[in-house]
């Protein structure tokens, strides 16, 4: 059986690899701008938030149907008892006799209620209608007793009496949920393009790695030929000799490291885009990056206002005080109000149950419970609700200071990055001529090869690094549009459709 199954699966993966050969590859020529909005449409991650985000929403809108009318229909179809009884009759001369009987009885009950929670005081109030059908069937008399029991009306009120309003801390705390869900959307997006940053730069490295590789191997073919030629002419020593051997073979390896490198960082981004084998990616690399300035004033504002870490923080508080209020009202005696007021008719037939006059049915019930024994369970619980409030004061204090921190260092290191880059571009093209002379005079034989290793060295570190100041550039500058959601090269807030994220 195991072999068939392999048998089976390889010649499934055969077939769909070879479909995958036959099928045309597809060129994308994207700049860094088009592999964040590419990442953000179809990433797997930016479909995981979309989906969170919908769980959220749909969650927020349970809690508004909390306050909204129900009309709810209850039923229980049939329900049997079986059980002695005592049944009571009376003879013709006035006597009372009783006897015990066996009695089977099966009852029908059904109910339709329209409620509302009343979010001001923490109660409820309905008004349903109730029926209720019952048919006896007594051991050794063959009559059936059917009795009809109906409410038509009936109005319902309950209300805790302990200053513990569920509702009306859920208006205050649900609402907080829904906005750190929507701003959570946002700055999961932007998490999404800080990613992109990582994957579209990866490569790009990659990519300049290669060239360099590419550029070093022919440069050290070159070089080692003429180097051959010069030891058999006795102008360079052997050793000499072996260094550009050594730095030829390096080379080489160099080269094959690259390969690797750009095939593994081309996939990652491929399938972080969500393309298959079939896509090639060029990508196209803008060497300038926009010259402003972020105000930390103005992004540690949007920050605190905005981010959803600080909407959290606001929301864990007030949990904590709803915990505190919830086992406050749980210590000492506590208190329900139920009344209940309607009207009410019996029948042996379904007519009589409803025809008039209607007997009022009036109700009141206050249920008081009285804690003698409870080893200070209650009061421990709420010793512990206000502990836990105080540690959680203490840690979001610390969390937002942190938080303040991590914006100003942002924005810091983002406002010095356009001068790095700058500087690692004029240092590109400076470690390129340095080369570029160092190469000359080696090829004249004014030069050593120490020296020329040297400038090759520094020009590659030169070209990489270049590189990698873009990439920290523009880490930093999504880094700090996570944090505020707030384009500052724009001067504009992040913003999304939500309604379209809903719809789709």
């Amino acid at each position: 059986m195991n072999r068939k199954f392999l048998f089976f699966a390889s010649m499934f993966l055969m077939a769909v690899n070879l479909q995958m050969q036959g099928q045309p590859t597809t060129t994308f020529t994207l700049t860094l701008e088009d592999v964040v909005e590419m990442a953000k449409r179809q990433s797997p991650q930016a479909i995981q938030a979309r989906h969170a985000f919908r769980a959220a929403y749909f969650s927020n809108m349970s809690y508004k149907a909390t306050f909204l009318p129900k009309l709810t229909l209850t039923s229980e179809p049939t329900e049997w008892d079986k059980s002695i009884r005592t049944i009571l009759s009376v003879d013709s001369e006035g006597n009372v006799n009783t006897r015990e009987a066996r009695a089977n009885t099966f009852t029908s009950t059904a109910g339709l209620a329209l409620s509302q929670n009343i979010g001001l005081t923490g109660g409820s109030i309905s008004l349903g209608s109730e029926f209720k059908r019952s048919q006896n069937f007594l051991e050794g008399n063959s009559d059936l007793a059917t009795q009809f029991t109906t409410t038509p009306v009936r109005l319902s009120f309950r209300q805790p009496l302990n200053g513990y309003n569920e509702f009306r801390w859920r208006k205050q705390i649900e609402p907080l949920r829904y906005e750190e869900a929507k701003q959570s959307y946002i700055v999961q997006m932007e998490a999404v393009a800080w990613r992109a940053v990582q994957m579209f730069f990866n490569l790009a490295i990659a990519e300049q790695n290669g060239k360099i590789a590419e550029t070093n191997m022919a440069n050290q073919r070159e070089l080692y030929t003429i180097a051959r030629g010069r030891h058999q002419l006795g102008n360079i020593a052997e050793d000499q000799l072996l260094q550009v051997q050594l730095r030829y073979l390096q080379s080489e390896s160099r080269l094959n490291t690259s390969e690797v490198q750009i095939h593994s960082s081309l996939s990652q981004l491929r399938s972080f885009l969500g393309f298959n084998e079939n896509v090639e990616i060029k990508l196209l690399i803008e060497t300038a990056v926009p010259n402003f300035q972020v105000n930390y004033e103005e992004a540690l504002t949007m920050a605190l206002t905005r981010n959803p870490d600080i909407i959290a923080f606001n929301r864990q508080i007030l949990e904590a005080e709803r915990e505190v209020s919830l086992s406050k009202s749980q210590t000492g005696i506590l208190l329900d109000l139920n009344a209940s007021f309607g009207t009410n008719r019996a029948g042996y037939t379904f007519g009589d149950a409803y025809s008039r006059p209607f007997d009022d049915r009036e109700g009141i019930n206050l249920r008081i419970t009285v804690p003698i024994l409870d080893w200070s369970e209650a009061r421990n619980r709420y010793r512990n609700a206000q502990s836990q409030l105080e540690v959680q004061q203490a840690r979001i204090q610390q969390q937002e200071m942190d938080f303040r921190q991590d914006v100003f260092l942002e924005v810091m290191q983002f406002n010095m990055q356009e001068n790095q880059v700058r500087l690692a571009a004029l240092q590109d093209t400076i470690a390129q001529q340095s080369f570029d002379v160092a190469y000359q005079r080696y090829m004249i034989g004014k030069g050593n090869i120490t020296e020329l290793n040297i400038a090759d060295t520094e020009k590659d570190q030169a070209k990489v690094g270049w590189m990698e100041q873009l990439q920290r550039y523009w880490t930093f500058y999504y880094t700090i549009r996570r944090l505020t959601l707030f384009d500052f090269e724009n001067n504009k807030p992040l913003e999304e459709n939500f309604d379209q994220i809903i719809g789709d």
